[in-house]
């Protein structure tokens, strides 16, 4: 019988072996460290090598879904819930939040009321239970719908308005607007914006908490509180950032009030982001003044060629718009730090 070799054979590799949880946390690395692409590679190679691990296809689900791709996070999930593990409860949640953003409101009504059936104290339940609500509403409200075409409100003609520096103008269209429908929230943030620029914060100070206090708090209301306590370097503005970073809204127009409202409070990274999303998904009507924010917010994370080509675009449309394009093109091309003067940002 031969005796057992104690030594190992000179130049021997000893292979290392890589479990699923090797690259799964390889893929965490990449993403704490905004490397999203690689730790999606890492993630599905985790779910190659551990394909029964619902650990694995959720987080890299959640990733998908952070970058967009609710489609492709939805197929991971649904594995999750229909064939590896229907008791993770975690999936449904994530399942519903995509749902919304698809504007699949019923599915996602469902997978949040599974959630909580599940996992009723679960880490995600408030934020499901005030989901829940958010979908409820738009699936039972006939809001503006029913309105009279003259009594709908257009909201990016007030941010038009606003973005163009033309305050006395969109104050004096939102007190009319709101003399003649009096429960158009979204009018209130847009005549405290107004009031904002033109020196009177405690006037809008005053109209943002009245819309906070209601049992529905308004969503631009939240963003816009954040933006006027950065702008009077006020001590609670960083938590009111925070809170506004963590929103997840699902209507489009919320998405990009979100990321402007986030530019305006300098955070630059998080508002290029959002704006990002909504350019790639071609979510909103094409307007020049998104165009010019996205630029600026190009420049701020770094993204000099980007911008200039936004700029060079604007002019082509729009001619008489050359000493705001050209201005800001000369800046990048002598170095110049990008603006953080909100003064800067407006589109005229």
């Amino acid at each position: 019988m031969p005796g057992i070799e104690t030594k190992e054979k000179k130049g021997q590799v000893i292979p290392f072996i890589q479990d699923g949880g090797y690259f799964y946390k390889k893929g965490i690395e990449a993403y704490q460290n905004q490397q999203i692409e690689r730790a999606v590679q890492y993630f599905k190679r985790a779910i190659r090598v551990e394909p029964e691990e619902p650990v694995f296809s959720c987080q890299l689900a959640i990733v998908l879904s952070e970058r967009g791709e609710y489609e492709a996070s939805n197929d991971y999930l649904t594995k999750i819930k229909t064939d590896i593990d229907p008791s993770m409860s975690e999936c449904y949640f994530f399942l519903a939040n995509n749902m919304a953003h698809l504007g699949k409101l019923e599915e996602a009504k469902e997978n949040l009321e599974v959630y909580l059936e599940i996992d009723e104290e679960g880490e995600f339940s408030e934020d499901a239970e005030s989901l829940l609500d958010m979908v409820n509403n738009q699936l039972g409200e006939s809001g503006e719908k029913d309105m009279p075409a003259k009594e709908k409100l257009d909201d990016f003609h007030f941010i038009g308005l606003l973005n163009s520096g033309k305050y006395a103008e969109a104050e004096e269209e939102a007190r009319k607007q709101m003399a003649a429908v009096p429960s158009h929230w979204n009018l209130y943030v847009y005549l405290a914006e107004a009031l904002m620029y033109q020196n009177r914060q405690k006037e809008a100070e005053q109209i943002l908490k009245d819309l906070l206090i209601k049992d529905e708090p308004n969503f631009l209301a939240q963003c816009q509180m954040a933006v006027l306590l950065y702008q009077n370097n006020d001590p609670q503005a960083s938590v009111w950032i925070r809170n506004i970073i963590n929103l997840r809204p699902m209507d489009h127009f919320h998405c990009y009030f979100l990321g402007r409202s986030l530019l305006f409070a300098g955070e630059y990274q998080k508002a290029y982001e959002w704006y990002a999303k909504l350019l790639n998904k071609k979510l909103l009507p094409g307007f020049h003044d998104f165009n010019h924010q996205l630029a600026l917010l190009s420049w701020h994370t770094g993204n000099k060629e980007a911008a200039k080509k936004l700029w060079v675009s604007i002019e082509a449309d729009e001619p008489e718009k050359k000493q705001l394009t050209q201005t800001f093109i000369k800046e990048i091309d002598n170095g110049n730090e990008p603006p953080r003067d909100i003064s800067r940002f407006l589109y005229r």
